[in-house]
């Protein structure tokens, strides 16, 4: 699965060391050393990884210009696992011990001779079961230092993650909302704001500083969920406060003072008049009271336009916050549809649906999909940097509260 063919879900990390000198002929050799192995005759349940042609799953043998396409490292792990059917196992050791108390002319057998039975019989079957095959596609821009592993699966990820480290020699930090807001403001700037408007957070406590470039500690963390849920909650109040449309805003902004943050945030929406973006919440909503520590109370909302109805302002009135939305985007002419998610690692999109146009070439298939992606990814970040400004704003509770009790009277 993953960038040419089945679902664009995945997760998203980042490289922050610098490439060595020869990094060319030590990745070819590196590829090659790690490339799948196939073992048709294995005898066990273990899981055997490798790499593999992204285009061609039984391709095992590499040249550089079969996985580095400009850019882009482009690479397929590709596992596969053997598994006997647990019914049948049960039927055939069954049949095995009968056949073997048959043969020694004994009525019972003890507990070890069971055990070395059973031993036995699992690695004859699975030395003759066919093994179950996957693949997911992991994508490395040098350029940027951005890896997409297409998998959500935490075993999954793991063994990738194992597998691209060993490989090239590099550390995939994982890519956090708060790394989205720093490229664009000042990591002190940051710690402030969240340090007076979001509590719940770490902040600047415990800072361990940078490695490599990467800022270990995470200034967000303890409210992952709250400030994801939040975001969420932006996107809805501004497609409806401004039908929908966003300006992803280019460039430095000027330093904002505090006590004009009322004014900011009706420059941002006056700005939104003149949009490039269009948004709109459709088909799934799910809210959920993500204060309750056990058993939080969730309402799915489902249909279209599920975000206009009454039911959804009576849930976010009752204190539930939108936790899972489905979108629609229009750029320019490229329409896309997406989920974006509140979870414990914050914001997670997916669910892409992108029109790709490209039907062959496997350069020009990789470049356009790649575009596509960064097109998306760029825009959900720049759109969470404008929010960042308003979530860590005196304005934010008011402008919420106003929105809400103005969505109730027009409910009623």
């Amino acid at each position: 699965m993953g960038l040419v063919s089945g679902g664009l879900n995945g997760r998203r990390f980042r490289i922050t060391t610098s490439l060595p000198a020869d990094f060319r002929d030590a990745w070819l050799e590196a590829v090659r050393t790690g490339a799948f192995v196939p073992v048709p005759d294995a005898a066990d349940a273990e899981p055997r990884s490798g790499w593999v042609d992204v285009f061609d799953a039984a391709n095992n043998r590499f040249e550089l210009n079969t996985f580095l396409y400009d850019r882009y490292v482009v690479l397929s792990l590709r596992s596969d696992k053997k598994a006997v059917n647990g019914r049948y196992f049960k039927i055939a050791l069954a049949e095995r011990f009968a056949a073997v108390m048959e043969m020694r002319g004994v009525e019972k057998l003890s507990k070890e001779e069971k055990a070395e039975i059973e031993e036995a019989l699992s690695t004859e079957l699975h030395a003759r079961a066919l093994p179950s095959v996957s693949t997911t596609d992991v994508v490395w821009d040098i350029h940027s230092g951005e890896v997409i592993v297409f998998a959500t699966s935490d075993a999954v990820l793991e063994r990738i993650v194992a597998h691209f480290e060993g490989t090239f020699d590099v550390r995939l930090r994982p890519e956090r909302q708060c790394d989205w807001v720093a490229e664009k403001y000042e990591w002190k700037e940051i710690i402030e704001r969240v340090e007076k408007h979001v509590p719940d957070a770490r902040g600047g406590y415990g800072t361990a500083g940078f490695q490599d470039g990467y800022r270990v500690d995470d200034p967000f963390e303890g409210a992952d969920v709250p400030l994801a849920a939040d975001f969420l909650t932006w996107l809805w109040l501004q497609s409806e406060s401004a039908d929908g449309h966003f300006r992803v805003i280019e460039g430095v902004r000027d330093t904002v003072v505090e006590e004009h943050a009322d004014e900011m945030w009706n420059d941002v929406t006056e700005s939104l008049k003149n949009a490039d973006v269009t948004l709109w919440l459709e088909s799934k909503l799910k809210l959920q009271d993500i204060e309750a520590l056990e058993t939080p109370d969730t309402q799915i909302l489902l249909g279209v336009a599920p975000s206009t109805t009454p039911a959804a302002r009576r849930g976010l009135s009752s204190g539930k916050r939108p936790v899972e939305a489905q979108l629609g985007m229009k750029l320019n002419d490229l329409e896309v549809g997406m989920s974006l998610s509140a979870t414990g690692a914050g914001l997670v999109v997916g669910g892409l649906k992108l029109p790709f146009e490209v039907k062959s070439g496997q350069e020009e298939k990789i470049f356009e999909r790649m575009l596509l992606l960064d097109l998306v990814h760029s825009t959900v970040k720049k759109l969470y940097q404008q929010f960042f400004l308003d979530r860590t704003s005196d304005a934010w509770a008011p402008k919420v509260d106003s929105w809400l009790n103005d969505a109730d009277l027009a409910a009623k």
